[in-house]
């Protein structure tokens, strides 16, 4: 899943699905975490996805960054976001990504 484009200064509004190994919808055992690289693969800001469940779906979260210059972002510059979560002890990783404009 891609997040889109963002302008400078916007905020990307980035989901995650948390799903066991048999792809149902499932709690983490712990709230997601994100990571966001910019070019070269250089860490630009990392934090964890909001502890509210979004709409009463099963371990569906939700998080705003704000992609301004003072952050690190840069127009015209694609980002990538890793999502790591754990269920039942067991890691996932997801990658995402988006366009700053």
């Amino acid at each position: 899943m891609d997040y889109g484009i963002v302008d400078l200064g916007s905020a990307v509004f980035m989901t995650v699905q948390c799903k066991n190994t048999s792809r149902v919808a499932t709690a983490p055992d712990a709230t997601p975490a994100y990571k966001i690289y910019g070019p070269a693969m250089t860490l630009i800001t990392s934090g964890s996805f909001n502890a509210t469940i979004i709409d009463s779906n099963t371990g569906y979260y939700g998080t705003t960054v704000t992609c301004s210059s003072g952050a690190g972002f840069a127009v015209g510059t694609a980002y990538r976001v890793r999502v790591t979560y754990a269920i039942s002890s067991t890691t996932y990783v997801e990658e995402h990504g988006y366009l700053v404009t």
